[in-house]
């Protein structure tokens, strides 16, 4: 029998948290979203469907804590000193398994938090409601060294963002209890709500850099891409960047740059255009009526997120 490929359900972003009897809070993890497909052969599909399983042999860990065949829905994450840190979880990523050394990005443990299933023994749960879904997998998987599942609070959304910001997290994702799993889908019934607003970003080039950036680049180059598929500029971003992720960017940037001029920037600097290949998330405190990003910052880099999926609709619906 063919195995059916799920597409993870998508949260809208929104700017104020909330209390609500109808919906419950969970923590909003900083990694990569990942479905597991607990059953022969095992197999551990990121958002953009790469196979995980090698990068992280250690959360076959599930196939032992599973009562049956189980397909779940979580997030993986690196902790360091107590905290996520998704660097370091980003630097493990991208260790292959023939590189990695004692001493190599390996030793840096990562935990798959989850938080919804699927289906189980064959059977698909995701016309269920969240909370019937969620009592399935309280009694389908059991948690280990590196498998959690999530933990979350009913009504209480308000007190929860606060807490969750006062131990330096990023937010929580607040879900309708009566909510089916709906592929791939951004409805509403899933919400992100973050300390500062944030948009998923495609760098479609680079200024020059000067003085203690000479020899890297100065600032990103970012847009999204509208309804017709057509590459809208949200402006530059030049800070956020550790040297590590300067080098690293560099790197990746050798090996794809373009002629191709996707818009008219206006930067009277030397500009170097890209493929857009590479997305990034990027944090800003306003979207300006020219839909440009104001006080932008660089966050991450987001190997699970295709370019096609950094769409203009993000803004607009974090920007009413």
């Amino acid at each position: 029998m063919t195995r059916h490929i799920y597409k993870p359900m998508l949260a809208k972003a929104l700017s104020t948290a909330f209390s609500d009897t109808h919906w419950l809070f969970e923590i909003k993890w900083d990694g990569f979203r990942a479905i597991a497909y607990v059953e022969t052969p095992f197999s551990l599909k990121s958002r953009n469907g790469k196979e995980l399983k090698n990068t992280f042999p250690e959360l076959t860990e599930l196939t032992h804590l599973a009562d049956s065949n189980i397909v779940v829905d979580g997030e993986i994450i690196a902790m360091q000193n107590g905290k996520p840190d998704f660097q370091a979880l980003l630097k493990r990523g991208q260790t292959t398994p023939e590189k990695q050394t004692p001493n190599s990005a390996v030793m840096v443990s990562v935990v798959y938090i989850v938080f919804d299933i699927l289906e189980k023994n064959g059977q698909i749960l995701t016309n269920l409601p969240l909370v019937e879904r969620k009592k399935i997998l309280q009694a389908s998987l059991r948690e280990g060294r590196h498998v959690l599942l999530s933990d979350f609070i009913e009504t209480q959304g308000q007190a929860y963002y606060q807490l969750t910001l006062k131990e330096g997290l990023e937010g929580v994702v607040a879900k309708q209890k009566n909510s089916f799993y709906e592929e791939g889908l951004r409805t509403g019934s899933w919400l992100k709500i973050k300390r500062l607003k944030t948009c998923d970003c495609i760098i479609f080039g680079y200024t020059q850099g000067n003085q203690s950036r000479a020899s890297t680049f100065g600032a990103l180059l970012i847009g999204v891409y509208d309804l017709q598929g057509t590459p809208v500029y949200l402006g530059k971003v030049g800070t956020g960047f550790s040297a590590q992720m300067l080098s690293h960017l560099c790197d990746r940037f050798e090996k794809i740059t373009t002629s191709v001029v996707p818009f008219k920037a206006a930067s009277r600097e030397v500009i170097t255009w890209l493929k857009p290949l590479l997305v990034c998330e990027v944090c800003y405190q306003v979207l300006t009526p020219d839909t440009k990003l104001r006080m932008a910052r660089f966050q991450r880099l987001r190997e699970d997120k295709l370019p096609a999926e950094c769409t203009l609709n993000q803004l607009l619906e974090a920007n009413p």
